[in-house]
Protein backbone atom coordinates (compact mmCIF):
# COMPACT_ATOMS: atom_id res chain seq x y z
CA UNK A 1 0.00 0.00 0.00
CA UNK A 2 2.72 2.18 0.85
CA UNK A 3 4.19 1.61 -2.48
CA UNK A 4 1.10 2.60 -4.03
CA UNK A 5 0.92 5.86 -2.26
CA UNK A 6 3.83 6.99 -3.17
CA UNK A 7 3.54 6.60 -6.74
CA UNK A 8 0.51 8.33 -6.34
CA UNK A 9 2.25 10.98 -4.88
CA UNK A 10 4.74 11.22 -7.76
CA UNK A 11 2.42 11.51 -10.02
CA UNK A 12 0.34 14.53 -8.51
CA UNK A 13 3.88 16.04 -8.28
CA UNK A 14 4.28 15.68 -11.69
CA UNK A 15 1.08 16.71 -13.22
CA UNK A 16 1.53 20.27 -11.14
CA UNK A 17 5.30 20.42 -12.38
CA UNK A 18 6.65 19.18 -9.13
CA UNK A 19 9.49 16.26 -8.92
CA UNK A 20 10.42 13.53 -6.39
CA UNK A 21 13.19 15.76 -4.88
CA UNK A 22 11.10 18.51 -4.38
CA UNK A 23 8.64 16.36 -2.53
CA UNK A 24 11.18 15.34 0.02
CA UNK A 25 11.85 18.88 1.31
CA UNK A 26 8.17 19.96 0.84
CA UNK A 27 5.48 18.26 2.71
CA UNK A 28 1.79 18.68 1.03
CA UNK A 29 -1.69 18.59 2.24
CA UNK A 30 -4.75 17.31 0.59
CA UNK A 31 -5.69 20.89 -0.06
CA UNK A 32 -2.69 22.11 -1.25
CA UNK A 33 -2.10 22.70 -4.68
CA UNK A 34 1.06 24.17 -6.57
CA UNK A 35 1.06 27.37 -8.35
CA UNK A 36 1.16 26.68 -12.30
CA UNK A 37 4.96 27.79 -14.12
CA UNK A 38 5.13 30.87 -15.64
CA UNK A 39 4.70 30.36 -19.65
CA UNK A 40 6.88 32.19 -21.73
CA UNK A 41 5.97 33.38 -25.55
CA UNK A 42 8.90 32.25 -27.29
CA UNK A 43 8.60 35.46 -30.49
CA UNK A 44 8.09 34.36 -33.86
CA UNK A 45 11.39 35.63 -35.78
CA UNK A 46 10.76 37.55 -38.62
CA UNK A 47 12.47 35.48 -42.01
CA UNK A 48 15.32 37.12 -43.10
CA UNK A 49 15.21 35.66 -46.35
CA UNK A 50 11.89 35.86 -48.13
CA UNK A 51 10.39 32.17 -48.90
CA UNK A 52 9.19 32.58 -52.66
CA UNK A 53 6.57 30.28 -53.67
CA UNK A 54 5.04 29.69 -57.15
CA UNK A 55 1.21 29.92 -57.59
CA UNK A 56 -0.83 29.64 -60.06
CA UNK A 57 -3.99 31.42 -61.04
CA UNK A 58 -6.19 28.52 -63.25
CA UNK A 59 -8.29 29.77 -66.26
CA UNK A 60 -11.32 28.77 -67.40
CA UNK A 61 -9.95 26.24 -70.10
CA UNK A 62 -7.75 25.00 -67.16
CA UNK A 63 -7.09 21.03 -68.32
CA UNK A 64 -7.67 20.26 -64.23
CA UNK A 65 -10.75 19.01 -62.87
CA UNK A 66 -12.66 22.21 -60.92
CA UNK A 67 -11.97 20.31 -57.19
CA UNK A 68 -8.43 20.16 -57.99
CA UNK A 69 -7.82 23.39 -59.13
CA UNK A 70 -5.92 24.88 -56.57
CA UNK A 71 -3.07 27.96 -55.90
CA UNK A 72 -0.48 25.61 -55.00
CA UNK A 73 -0.93 22.86 -57.99
CA UNK A 74 1.10 24.34 -60.50
CA UNK A 75 1.05 20.78 -63.03
CA UNK A 76 -1.05 22.68 -65.93
CA UNK A 77 -0.20 25.56 -67.94
CA UNK A 78 -1.83 28.52 -65.94
CA UNK A 79 -0.05 31.93 -65.53
CA UNK A 80 2.26 31.68 -62.41
CA UNK A 81 2.70 34.15 -59.77
CA UNK A 82 5.89 34.24 -57.33
CA UNK A 83 4.33 35.08 -53.78
CA UNK A 84 6.22 36.12 -50.86
CA UNK A 85 6.23 38.16 -47.39
CA UNK A 86 8.79 40.91 -46.84
CA UNK A 87 8.67 43.36 -43.74
CA UNK A 88 5.41 41.64 -43.09
CA UNK A 89 3.99 42.63 -46.12
CA UNK A 90 2.82 40.29 -48.96
CA UNK A 91 4.31 40.72 -52.60
CA UNK A 92 2.79 38.69 -55.98
CA UNK A 93 4.39 39.40 -58.82
CA UNK A 94 3.64 37.61 -62.19
CA UNK A 95 6.45 35.34 -63.47
CA UNK A 96 5.29 35.69 -66.82
CA UNK A 97 5.09 32.19 -67.96
CA UNK A 98 2.86 29.15 -67.58
CA UNK A 99 5.94 26.74 -67.50
CA UNK A 100 5.88 25.40 -63.60
CA UNK A 101 9.85 24.75 -64.31
CA UNK A 102 10.59 28.44 -65.35
CA UNK A 103 8.31 29.68 -62.90
CA UNK A 104 10.49 27.68 -59.90
CA UNK A 105 14.27 28.71 -61.04
CA UNK A 106 12.46 31.74 -61.43
CA UNK A 107 11.44 31.68 -57.87
CA UNK A 108 15.05 30.39 -56.61
CA UNK A 109 16.90 32.79 -58.52
CA UNK A 110 14.95 35.58 -56.31
CA UNK A 111 15.62 33.70 -53.18
CA UNK A 112 18.94 33.51 -53.77
CA UNK A 113 19.17 37.47 -54.86
CA UNK A 114 17.36 37.72 -51.06
CA UNK A 115 19.96 35.57 -49.62
CA UNK A 116 22.80 37.69 -51.29
CA UNK A 117 21.65 40.80 -50.24
CA UNK A 118 20.84 39.86 -46.30
CA UNK A 119 24.59 38.75 -46.41
CA UNK A 120 25.41 42.18 -48.23
CA UNK A 121 27.58 39.21 -50.45
CA UNK A 122 27.67 39.80 -54.78
CA UNK A 123 24.54 38.29 -56.67
CA UNK A 124 24.88 35.18 -57.31
CA UNK A 125 24.60 35.86 -60.80
CA UNK A 126 26.97 38.61 -60.92
CA UNK A 127 29.66 37.15 -58.72
CA UNK A 128 32.17 37.44 -61.36
CA UNK A 129 31.74 41.07 -61.70
CA UNK A 130 32.35 41.76 -57.46
CA UNK A 131 29.45 43.94 -57.47
CA UNK A 132 27.80 44.60 -54.06
CA UNK A 133 24.32 43.52 -53.44
CA UNK A 134 21.64 45.79 -52.33
CA UNK A 135 17.45 45.40 -52.68
CA UNK A 136 15.99 47.98 -55.48
CA UNK A 137 13.19 47.90 -53.01
CA UNK A 138 15.06 49.38 -50.15
CA UNK A 139 17.63 51.90 -52.43
CA UNK A 140 13.46 53.46 -54.12
CA UNK A 141 12.95 54.00 -50.49
CA UNK A 142 16.05 55.90 -49.12
CA UNK A 143 16.18 57.95 -52.55
CA UNK A 144 12.50 59.16 -51.89
CA UNK A 145 13.61 60.27 -48.65
CA UNK A 146 16.31 62.56 -49.64
CA UNK A 147 13.36 64.56 -51.64
CA UNK A 148 11.58 64.89 -48.28
CA UNK A 149 11.63 67.33 -45.56
CA UNK A 150 13.16 69.91 -48.38
CA UNK A 151 11.89 72.53 -50.57
CA UNK A 152 10.40 69.72 -52.55
CA UNK A 153 6.66 69.53 -52.85
CA UNK A 154 4.41 66.75 -51.72
CA UNK A 155 2.80 66.30 -54.60
CA UNK A 156 6.61 65.98 -56.26
CA UNK A 157 7.45 63.37 -53.66
CA UNK A 158 4.83 61.59 -54.47
CA UNK A 159 5.32 61.65 -58.10
CA UNK A 160 8.97 60.26 -57.32
CA UNK A 161 7.13 57.91 -55.29
CA UNK A 162 5.10 56.15 -57.49
CA UNK A 163 7.00 55.82 -60.70
CA UNK A 164 10.25 54.74 -59.05
CA UNK A 165 8.11 51.86 -57.44
CA UNK A 166 6.10 51.10 -60.91
CA UNK A 167 9.77 50.45 -62.13
CA UNK A 168 10.72 48.55 -58.99
CA UNK A 169 7.35 46.39 -59.74
CA UNK A 170 8.67 45.95 -63.11
CA UNK A 171 12.23 44.71 -61.90
CA UNK A 172 10.67 42.39 -59.52
CA UNK A 173 8.36 40.72 -61.88
CA UNK A 174 11.54 39.60 -64.32
CA UNK A 175 13.39 38.32 -60.94
CA UNK A 176 15.08 41.36 -60.48
CA UNK A 177 15.43 42.26 -57.02
CA UNK A 178 18.99 43.17 -56.53
CA UNK A 179 20.33 46.62 -58.46
CA UNK A 180 22.72 44.97 -59.33
CA UNK A 181 21.14 42.53 -61.33
CA UNK A 182 19.68 45.43 -63.42
CA UNK A 183 21.29 45.86 -67.43
CA UNK A 184 21.26 47.89 -69.83
CA UNK A 185 18.57 45.98 -71.75
CA UNK A 186 16.04 46.04 -68.44
CA UNK A 187 15.66 49.37 -68.56
CA UNK A 188 15.92 50.05 -72.47
CA UNK A 189 12.41 47.43 -72.45
CA UNK A 190 11.16 49.17 -69.83
CA UNK A 191 10.87 52.54 -71.80
CA UNK A 192 9.76 50.76 -74.48
CA UNK A 193 7.06 50.01 -73.14
CA UNK A 194 5.89 52.50 -71.82
CA UNK A 195 2.58 54.37 -72.85
CA UNK A 196 1.15 57.70 -73.05
CA UNK A 197 1.88 61.46 -74.25
CA UNK A 198 5.38 62.15 -74.88
CA UNK A 199 5.50 64.43 -72.32
CA UNK A 200 4.66 61.95 -69.48
CA UNK A 201 6.94 59.43 -71.07
CA UNK A 202 10.00 61.66 -70.54
CA UNK A 203 9.43 62.59 -67.08
CA UNK A 204 9.17 58.95 -65.67
CA UNK A 205 12.68 58.17 -67.90
CA UNK A 206 14.47 61.34 -66.14
CA UNK A 207 13.17 59.47 -62.62
CA UNK A 208 15.12 56.61 -62.95
CA UNK A 209 18.21 57.91 -64.81
CA UNK A 210 18.08 60.44 -61.45
CA UNK A 211 17.45 57.38 -59.48
CA UNK A 212 20.48 55.06 -60.94
CA UNK A 213 22.93 57.65 -61.14
CA UNK A 214 22.07 58.01 -57.41
CA UNK A 215 23.08 54.73 -56.72
CA UNK A 216 26.15 55.07 -58.49
CA UNK A 217 27.09 58.20 -56.53
CA UNK A 218 26.26 56.45 -53.47
CA UNK A 219 28.50 52.94 -54.58
CA UNK A 220 25.77 50.84 -54.11
CA UNK A 221 26.26 49.91 -58.54
CA UNK A 222 29.62 50.39 -60.77
CA UNK A 223 27.80 51.89 -64.05
CA UNK A 224 24.34 53.31 -63.88
CA UNK A 225 22.77 50.81 -66.56
CA UNK A 226 20.50 53.80 -67.55
CA UNK A 227 21.92 55.67 -70.13
CA UNK A 228 20.39 59.54 -70.43
CA UNK A 229 21.56 59.92 -74.21
CA UNK A 230 20.05 56.22 -75.11
CA UNK A 231 16.73 56.44 -73.54
CA UNK A 232 15.96 60.07 -74.01
CA UNK A 233 12.37 60.70 -75.48
CA UNK A 234 11.87 63.54 -76.95
CA UNK A 235 9.07 65.72 -76.62
CA UNK A 236 7.15 67.18 -79.46
CA UNK A 237 7.60 70.54 -79.88
CA UNK A 238 4.59 71.59 -81.07
CA UNK A 239 0.76 71.18 -79.06
CA UNK A 240 -2.09 70.67 -80.56
CA UNK A 241 -4.36 72.22 -78.54
CA UNK A 242 -8.30 71.61 -79.00
CA UNK A 243 -10.76 74.33 -78.93
CA UNK A 244 -14.65 74.47 -79.09
CA UNK A 245 -16.58 77.44 -80.74
CA UNK A 246 -19.71 79.00 -78.55
CA UNK A 247 -22.13 76.82 -80.84
CA UNK A 248 -20.30 73.19 -79.58
CA UNK A 249 -19.80 74.52 -75.88
CA UNK A 250 -23.71 75.17 -76.57
CA UNK A 251 -24.12 71.56 -77.60
CA UNK A 252 -21.86 70.42 -74.66
CA UNK A 253 -24.56 72.16 -71.67
CA UNK A 254 -27.55 71.22 -73.50
CA UNK A 255 -26.48 66.91 -72.65
CA UNK A 256 -26.57 68.02 -68.93
CA UNK A 257 -30.03 66.64 -68.58
CA UNK A 258 -28.93 63.76 -70.16
CA UNK A 259 -26.62 62.99 -66.87
CA UNK A 260 -28.11 59.81 -65.26
CA UNK A 261 -27.38 57.81 -62.17
CA UNK A 262 -26.62 59.52 -58.64
CA UNK A 263 -26.58 63.33 -60.57
CA UNK A 264 -29.38 65.53 -59.01
CA UNK A 265 -30.66 68.72 -60.83
CA UNK A 266 -28.21 70.77 -58.00
CA UNK A 267 -24.93 68.75 -59.72
CA UNK A 268 -25.94 69.66 -62.88
CA UNK A 269 -26.40 73.44 -62.44
CA UNK A 270 -23.23 72.84 -60.93
CA UNK A 271 -21.33 71.78 -63.69
CA UNK A 272 -22.92 74.12 -65.95
CA UNK A 273 -21.70 77.16 -63.67
CA UNK A 274 -18.15 75.50 -63.14
CA UNK A 275 -17.82 75.24 -66.81
CA UNK A 276 -18.98 78.31 -67.52
CA UNK A 277 -16.73 79.86 -65.27
CA UNK A 278 -13.43 77.75 -66.39
CA UNK A 279 -14.54 78.79 -70.32
CA UNK A 280 -14.49 82.42 -69.60
CA UNK A 281 -11.47 82.43 -67.42
CA UNK A 282 -9.22 80.36 -68.58
CA UNK A 283 -8.82 78.24 -65.26
CA UNK A 284 -7.71 74.82 -65.39
CA UNK A 285 -10.53 72.12 -63.43
CA UNK A 286 -8.60 72.00 -60.10
CA UNK A 287 -8.11 75.87 -60.07
CA UNK A 288 -11.53 76.68 -60.80
CA UNK A 289 -12.70 73.89 -58.28
CA UNK A 290 -11.09 75.43 -55.88
CA UNK A 291 -11.74 79.22 -56.66
CA UNK A 292 -13.30 80.97 -53.48
CA UNK A 293 -15.79 83.70 -52.90
CA UNK A 294 -13.16 86.56 -51.87
CA UNK A 295 -10.96 85.93 -55.28
CA UNK A 296 -13.60 88.18 -57.47
CA UNK A 297 -14.02 92.35 -56.56
CA UNK A 298 -16.66 93.77 -58.25
CA UNK A 299 -15.13 96.64 -59.97
CA UNK A 300 -17.05 100.07 -60.85
CA UNK A 301 -18.25 99.53 -63.92
CA UNK A 302 -19.88 96.21 -63.34
CA UNK A 303 -17.55 93.96 -64.36
CA UNK A 304 -15.46 91.40 -61.71
CA UNK A 305 -12.10 91.12 -61.23
CA UNK A 306 -10.51 87.88 -60.24
CA UNK A 307 -7.63 87.43 -58.74
CA UNK A 308 -5.70 84.21 -57.58
CA UNK A 309 -2.50 82.02 -58.03
CA UNK A 310 -2.60 78.60 -60.19
CA UNK A 311 -2.55 75.65 -58.05
CA UNK A 312 0.85 74.14 -60.29
CA UNK A 313 2.95 76.54 -60.56
CA UNK A 314 2.09 79.47 -57.89
CA UNK A 315 1.81 81.93 -60.79
CA UNK A 316 -0.81 84.63 -60.73
CA UNK A 317 -3.83 84.66 -62.85
CA UNK A 318 -5.59 88.11 -63.75
CA UNK A 319 -8.51 88.41 -65.64
CA UNK A 320 -12.10 90.24 -65.71
CA UNK A 321 -15.64 88.46 -66.00
CA UNK A 322 -18.68 90.68 -67.01
CA UNK A 323 -21.84 90.71 -65.02
CA UNK A 324 -23.64 88.20 -67.11
CA UNK A 325 -21.43 85.68 -66.84
CA UNK A 326 -20.80 86.29 -63.48
CA UNK A 327 -24.50 85.47 -62.80
CA UNK A 328 -24.29 82.69 -64.38
CA UNK A 329 -21.28 81.17 -62.78
CA UNK A 330 -23.21 82.37 -58.78
CA UNK A 331 -26.71 80.59 -60.34
CA UNK A 332 -25.34 76.85 -59.91
CA UNK A 333 -22.38 77.68 -56.74
CA UNK A 334 -23.02 77.82 -52.74
CA UNK A 335 -24.91 80.07 -51.92
CA UNK A 336 -22.87 81.00 -48.75
CA UNK A 337 -19.17 79.65 -47.97
CA UNK A 338 -15.62 80.42 -48.44
CA UNK A 339 -15.29 78.43 -51.40
CA UNK A 340 -18.21 78.92 -54.57
CA UNK A 341 -18.20 74.95 -55.80
CA UNK A 342 -16.59 73.05 -52.39
CA UNK A 343 -17.35 73.25 -48.73
CA UNK A 344 -13.95 72.79 -48.05
CA UNK A 345 -10.44 72.61 -49.59
CA UNK A 346 -8.36 69.43 -48.33
CA UNK A 347 -4.96 70.50 -46.79
CA UNK A 348 -2.74 70.18 -49.55
CA UNK A 349 0.41 70.09 -46.73
CA UNK A 350 0.03 66.48 -45.99
CA UNK A 351 -0.03 63.72 -48.40
CA UNK A 352 -3.87 62.79 -47.43
CA UNK A 353 -5.03 65.91 -48.27
CA UNK A 354 -3.43 66.16 -51.73
CA UNK A 355 -4.68 62.46 -52.30
CA UNK A 356 -8.22 64.09 -51.35
CA UNK A 357 -7.50 67.05 -53.59
CA UNK A 358 -7.05 64.72 -56.30
CA UNK A 359 -9.79 61.53 -56.03
CA UNK A 360 -12.03 65.52 -56.23
CA UNK A 361 -10.95 66.63 -59.37
CA UNK A 362 -10.93 63.09 -60.93
CA UNK A 363 -14.34 62.80 -59.79
CA UNK A 364 -15.66 66.57 -61.59
CA UNK A 365 -13.32 64.93 -64.80
CA UNK A 366 -15.43 62.13 -65.38
CA UNK A 367 -18.61 63.68 -64.88
CA UNK A 368 -17.13 66.10 -67.51
CA UNK A 369 -16.16 63.16 -69.80
CA UNK A 370 -19.44 61.25 -69.59
CA UNK A 371 -21.18 64.97 -70.28
CA UNK A 372 -18.97 65.21 -73.55
CA UNK A 373 -19.79 61.64 -74.29
CA UNK A 374 -23.51 62.36 -74.52
CA UNK A 375 -22.96 65.61 -76.59
CA UNK A 376 -21.22 63.87 -79.24
CA UNK A 377 -19.48 66.88 -80.84
CA UNK A 378 -18.36 67.54 -84.08
CA UNK A 379 -15.68 69.35 -86.60
CA UNK A 380 -17.27 70.62 -89.91
CA UNK A 381 -16.24 67.58 -91.47
CA UNK A 382 -18.47 65.34 -89.27
CA UNK A 383 -15.03 63.79 -86.89
CA UNK A 384 -16.01 63.03 -83.30
CA UNK A 385 -13.98 65.98 -81.12
CA UNK A 386 -11.96 64.46 -78.00
CA UNK A 387 -13.72 67.05 -75.95
CA UNK A 388 -11.69 67.47 -72.30
CA UNK A 389 -12.00 70.24 -69.13
CA UNK A 390 -8.76 72.03 -71.20
CA UNK A 391 -10.31 71.76 -74.15
CA UNK A 392 -13.57 73.70 -73.35
CA UNK A 393 -12.05 75.83 -70.58
CA UNK A 394 -7.89 76.79 -71.13
CA UNK A 395 -7.48 76.18 -74.80
CA UNK A 396 -11.11 78.10 -75.78
CA UNK A 397 -10.28 81.23 -73.91
CA UNK A 398 -6.83 81.77 -75.07
CA UNK A 399 -8.23 80.76 -78.61
CA UNK A 400 -11.16 83.82 -78.10
CA UNK A 401 -8.46 86.27 -76.85
CA UNK A 402 -5.41 85.45 -79.69
CA UNK A 403 -8.71 85.46 -82.20
CA UNK A 404 -9.16 89.18 -81.15
CA UNK A 405 -5.76 89.95 -81.15
CA UNK A 406 -4.72 90.48 -77.45
CA UNK A 407 -0.88 90.22 -77.24
CA UNK A 408 0.68 87.74 -76.35
CA UNK A 409 1.81 88.87 -73.14
CA UNK A 410 -1.44 89.74 -72.12
CA UNK A 411 -3.13 86.32 -72.76
CA UNK A 412 0.20 85.26 -70.54
CA UNK A 413 -1.04 87.22 -67.47
CA UNK A 414 -4.86 86.23 -68.36
CA UNK A 415 -4.38 82.62 -67.47
CA UNK A 416 -1.19 82.83 -65.19
CA UNK A 417 1.67 81.55 -67.41
CA UNK A 418 4.85 83.01 -68.94
CA UNK A 419 4.95 84.92 -72.79
CA UNK A 420 7.12 81.98 -73.83
CA UNK A 421 4.86 78.96 -73.02
CA UNK A 422 1.90 81.01 -74.36
CA UNK A 423 4.11 81.24 -77.44
CA UNK A 424 5.16 77.75 -77.94
CA UNK A 425 1.70 75.97 -77.59
CA UNK A 426 -0.45 78.50 -79.00
CA UNK A 427 1.28 80.20 -81.76
CA UNK A 428 -0.61 78.64 -84.62
CA UNK A 429 -3.53 80.65 -83.25
CA UNK A 430 -1.92 84.09 -82.94
CA UNK A 431 -4.09 86.09 -85.80
CA UNK A 432 -2.03 89.42 -86.14
CA UNK A 433 0.96 86.99 -86.66
CA UNK A 434 -0.65 84.94 -89.75
CA UNK A 435 -1.84 88.53 -90.70
CA UNK A 436 1.66 89.57 -90.80
CA UNK A 437 2.66 86.84 -92.95
CA UNK A 438 0.02 87.76 -95.35
CA UNK A 439 1.00 91.22 -96.15
CA UNK A 440 4.35 90.37 -96.40
CA UNK A 441 3.76 87.63 -98.78
CA UNK A 442 1.66 90.10 -100.79
CA UNK A 443 3.74 92.52 -100.84
CA UNK A 444 6.92 90.49 -102.69
CA UNK A 445 4.34 89.34 -105.24
CA UNK A 446 3.48 92.77 -106.23
CA UNK A 447 6.57 93.72 -106.41
CA UNK A 448 8.09 91.38 -108.79
CA UNK A 449 4.75 90.66 -111.14
CA UNK A 450 5.41 86.76 -112.94
CA UNK A 451 4.03 86.64 -117.16
CA UNK A 452 3.68 82.66 -117.30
Amino acid sequence: MSFCGCQSDVKESVKFGKGPAMMENEPTTANETSPALPVFATPRRRREVPRVKVYSRHSADCKLPADKQKDKINGCGCPKSLVYYRAGKLHRVSAETGDRHVAEQKARDMENAFAAAAKGEPSPALEKAKRGSFLIEDLVKQFVATKEGGKVRHSTVRDWRFNLTQFESYCRGRGLVNIADVADEDVTNWRNGLTGADAGRAKRVMMVVSFFDWCARKDKIVKSPADKKDLRIKRSAVQKPKAIDDEQFKTLLAALPRLNGRTTDADRAQLKSLAVLMRMTGLALRDALCVERDAFTEMPDGTFRLYLRRHKTGKPVHTYLDAVTMAAVLKGANPSGRYLFIESKPDTETATGQKELKNLTNTFGMKYAALAKLADIRDEHGAAIEVTTHGFGRHSYVHMMLENNVPLVTVAELIGDTPTIVQKHYNEWVASSHAKTEREVKRVLAAAPKQW
